[in-house]
């Protein structure tokens, strides 16, 4: 659908060479994006670009689909603003009195660290922030809105590490008519609460979990730290948190190492990476499946033990975390979403560069997972997601290479897909792999690319 060979954006309110701290403000070669989210309604795209390497001038960003075409690059601008997303020259102060100060700030429950009602917040307010390093975009398109942990903390490498703020969760609005006026208010900010993270970098994806036939209150989120190696429970009605633990969150040593190009090998040590929700049961409850990035385990938990505060973080029965099985060798994913037309799932595999699916009617083992699509010119699957029209979106990038030296890293390229409108995968029992109807579309879209 959309391919970057260089990320580039619209209007950027400073020079490249102007100097934030001892670091050039954009830096072109740094930029890339991390993962997307689609809001339907007013057809604006969120992307994340990580601050992985210095010179990235927007950490939060979008584009309007309406405005360019199939094979296009977008260029994309800070949201809701560049002013948000700009670093400032106090940020890169001493880094152990900054972990030290940001660690002593106490949570305390029942309290809106921020309100507001106008997304353009006076600079000297109290109620001012600024968006660091955010992953994962949510796009809640039931009650248009956006969803995001700001992890709070500037990482350049193994060694250069700032904490200008606490990671937060972040609630914005998302107007029908938003690709017009560009205006985004914040319906809520709160600091995620001392006692549940420790190394906030993990925060990477989250997922909504409504009550049925509820209010736009009435919804859970479930975050995952594949650093902490816990899953964030949030009750968005009641503005309170809480984790839970358990060993199937945790990576496993022998298979966190990938082989990413043919010279390339990642050490890649990752826990629990995201949730995807099943179907919901008569009392609204749903299977929340999960796996860590370094394992090829599927496990899952019921939500309503997340639900559940007093169980949390290990006061739960030993078998309500339970292994499904194991999705077979190279089959390490970055993430997987659950499509509720036809109870399929969804992978995107890191190692095997493919995107895979099983029937969750259907018992899990290497023989039930279909291979939907393949491919030797894509360096990472790093997201993917089903829009509100049953459309799978998926996203290739850079990211490992981007942690290291490694000599191919400014030749490759990124590309988003939205190759295929998929229906009716069959619930019969039968799932079949390459002469599989998804996969035949998805092979035709694989000859024609790229663009």
């Amino acid at each position: 659908m959309y391919y970057w060979r260089e990320v580039i954006y619209e209007d950027l309110p400073y020079d490249d060479n102007y100097m934030i701290g001892k670091y050039p403000y954009h830096i072109p070669a740094n930029n890339d994006i991390l993962a997307l989210g689609y809001h339907a309604q007013s057809e604006l795209m969120l992307a994340t670009v990580g601050r992985i390497r210095p010179g990235v001038p927007s950490t939060l960003n979008a584009f309007c689909v309406s405005d360019y075409e199939k094979g296009t690059s977008p260029h994309i601008w800070g949201f809701p603003d560049y002013e948000r997303n700009t670093l400032k020259t106090s940020f890169y102060g001493d880094r152990d009195d900054a972990r030290l100060l940001r660690r002593k700030n106490k949570y305390s429950a029942g309290y809106f660290n921020h309100f507001y009602s106008n997304y353009a917040t006076p600079q000297n307010s109290k109620e001012d922030f600024s968006l660091i390093e955010i992953y994962g975009p949510l796009v809640d398109n039931r009650c248009n809105r956006l969803f995001v942990i700001d992890v709070g903390i500037i990482r350049y490498g193994a060694t250069e590490v700032y904490q200008p703020q606490n990671p937060a969760l972040i609630v914005f609005e998302l107007p029908p008519h938003g690709c017009e006026t560009r205006k985004f208010p914040v319906i809520r900010r709160v600091e995620l609460p001392q006692h549940v993270w420790k190394n906030p970098l993990g925060y990477m994806f989250n997922t909504l979990d409504y009550k049925p036939k509820g209010t736009c209150d009435d919804v859970f989120m479930y975050s995952n730290s594949l650093f902490d190696n816990n899953l964030l429970v949030y009750d968005y009605k009641n503005n309170e948190f809480w984790a839970f633990d358990h060993p199937s969150m945790r990576p496993i040593t022998v298979e966190s190492n990938l082989f990413l190009a043919p010279d390339y090998q990642w050490q890649l040590p990752m826990g629990i990476v995201n949730v995807a929700l099943g179907w919901p049961d008569k009392k609204g409850n749903r299977n929340a499946y999960y796996f860590p990035g370094a394992s090829t385990g599927e496990y899952v938990v019921s939500t309503k033990v997340l639900k559940d505060r007093k169980r949390a973080p290990i006061n739960y029965h030993p078998e309500d975390f339970s292994l499904i099985a194991y999705r077979g060798c190279e089959s390490q994913a970055i993430k997987q979403v659950f499509d509720e037309e036809t109870g399929v799932m969804f992978f995107g595999e890191m190692q095997s560069k493919r995107v895979r699916c099983w029937n969750t009617q259907l018992p899990l083992n290497p023989d039930t997972i279909g291979t939907v699509f393949e491919s030797d010119i894509i360096p990472f699957i790093a997201d993917l997601f089903i829009d509100p029209y049953g459309y799978l979106w998926f996203h290739s990038n850079r990211l490992p290479l981007m942690f290291t030296r490694y000599k191919n890293y400014e030749v490759e390229e990124m590309y988003y897909w939205r190759d295929v409108h998929y229906e009716g995968l069959p619930l019969d029992g039968k799932l079949r792999s390459p002469e599989h109807e998804l996969g035949l579309h998805f092979a035709r879209a694989k000859a024609a690319f790229p663009f």
